[in-house]
Order: structure tokens, then sequence, then C-alpha cells
């Protein structure tokens, strides 16, 4: 059913691939418009962690059911968004080494860009994370006023420092997410930055930007606790929904795209 549906509104896509320079890392990015539109409402796609080394949020080793986050964006560009999707630091065919620090400052440089976007109301630009994407999401909201909501999916709720980095950054290496031997320049720093960005310290500072959160209850990666934590913290208006047998990949979830795309319909077409 969503591939008969995604298949049918692709022709009424424009897509156009970029290349967006954050900070001299440069990132792999593709922005997908609605024919016909003079100005949309401008939507960045944030990614997880990947499985592997990515391409636009997909791991070249695996292998799941659903679409790609090209295939989400162009449905999303087709209800009405200009939509942007991107490969953060250290995955896919964007430069640099994974930190999460790094990841925010990607995602600040990618709304910069959408902003001057001519196809982009730049006083409606959206946010919608899954997972570690949606905590930099949460985090990178707090901090711009740029930014004019947030679908936050199967968000973590709390993150700290990690406790064997030396260990952490092997097994990144191996994954193809750290690509430089010298990196980072300090172990200690680049492990507090996940607890530096945790969404429970920031989630409070978006209102009175609208919130949507959303967590399957069968994810099996990030506990189902952590959107109720979230959502306590949050401040209006905020809401919440939990998905009835959806688990942690956001774009293996009709449900929660159709859930994702209702609610940004409703706030921002």
């Amino acid at each position: 059913m969503v591939i008969q549906m995604y298949e049918a509104k692709i022709l009424m896509v424009s897509h156009e691939k970029l290349s967006i320079d954050s900070n001299g890392v440069s990132l792999d990015a593709a922005l997908f418009t609605p024919q016909g539109r003079i100005v949309s409402p401008g939507l960045v796609i944030c990614h997880g962690m990947p499985a592997g080394r990515s391409v636009q949020g997909q791991s070249e080793n695996e292998d799941i059911d659903g679409l790609t986050y090209p295939e989400v964006a162009e449905w999303c560009a087709w209800e009405g968004f200009a939509t942007m999707i991107f490969n953060f630091r250290g995955t896919g065919d964007s430069g640099g080494n994974f930190h999460h620090l790094g990841w925010a400052l990607d995602l600040q440089s990618v709304i910069s860009v959408m902003s001057k976007r001519t196809e982009v109301d730049g006083n409606r630009i959206i946010l919608l994370g899954s997972s570690l994407g949606a905590a930099v999401a949460i985090y990178v909201a707090a901090i711009s006023q740029d930014v004019a909501g947030l679908v936050a999916f199967a968000s973590p709720a709390s993150m700290v420092r990690r406790s064997n980095p030396v260990e952490a950054l092997e097994r990144l290496r191996l994954m193809g997410l750290i690509r430089e031997q010298e990196f980072p320049p300090s172990v200690d720093a680049w492990a507090r930055e996940g607890e530096q960005i945790s969404p429970l310290k920031w989630i409070d500072r978006i209102s009175p930007r609208p919130i949507f959160l959303l967590h399957g209850d069968s994810d099996d990666v990030v506990p189902l606790e952590n959107v109720y934590s979230l959502y306590r913290e949050a401040g209006e208006p905020k809401e919440m929904r939990v998905l009835k047998g959806v688990g942690h990949r956001f774009r293996s979830e009709n449900t929660a795209i159709e859930a994702t795309l209702e609610w940004l319909k409703d706030k921002f077409l």
C-alpha cells in the first residue's frame, strides 16, 4: 500500500541534489519540493544513528521493509512540504566524524540553507527527527528561533557521558562513522557531548512552538517510558501519541509517517 501511494505521488515532486557546508564539513543533501507551489513550509528530516555507513539515513548493509528516506521525503513534498534530507557528518557521503555537537551544528547549517531557499517559507521550518536525530532536533529547536515546530519519533529522553569512550570510538571507526585517526582531539570532551544535548534538559525551551512526540509501543531500542518523560517536561502546545505495534524505525512504519503528516498538515498548511 505504501509503495503504491509513493509511486503515484513522485511524478508531482521536484528533486535537487545539494552539498551543504557545515563549518568546513561537506554534507550530502537533497531537497524535494512540491510542483506548482511557489512557497511551501520547510521540513527537515533528521535520521538516527545508522547501523553502518549510511546513505541519507539508510545503511548500505541494512535490509529492512519500508520506504527509504528519499521516498519519505518525496511523500512529504507531495503533501505540500519542501523537504530536506541529509546525512549528518560521519555518515553516507558526508564528510567529517561522528560527534553529537557536530550533528547539532550540521542541523543548524541545514536550517540556514533552507531558510534562504525561495521555495521555502522561512517562518515555517519544521524539524522531523527519529531516534538520535530526534534528540539532536530537540536540542537545536530549543536553541534556534528559526524552528517553527518539531516532530520527535522514538527519541531518548536522557543521555549521559559514555562510560567507555575508547571502546565506543573503536566501534565507530569500524563502522566508518569516525574516519580520522586523530579524531577526537579530546576523548573526554567527545564522551560528554551526548550529555550536553540530553533532551530532558532542553525540551521545555521549545514552547510556545508546537511539539508532537511519537513513540511505538513495540520499540525494542528506546523504551516507551522515554516519551512519557519528555511529554511531562515539554511546554505547551504539545501532543503525544503512542503507536500500537510500531517499532523503532520511522521509515519502516506507515502508521508513524501518516500520523506525522496528519499533524504537520493540521499545524502548518
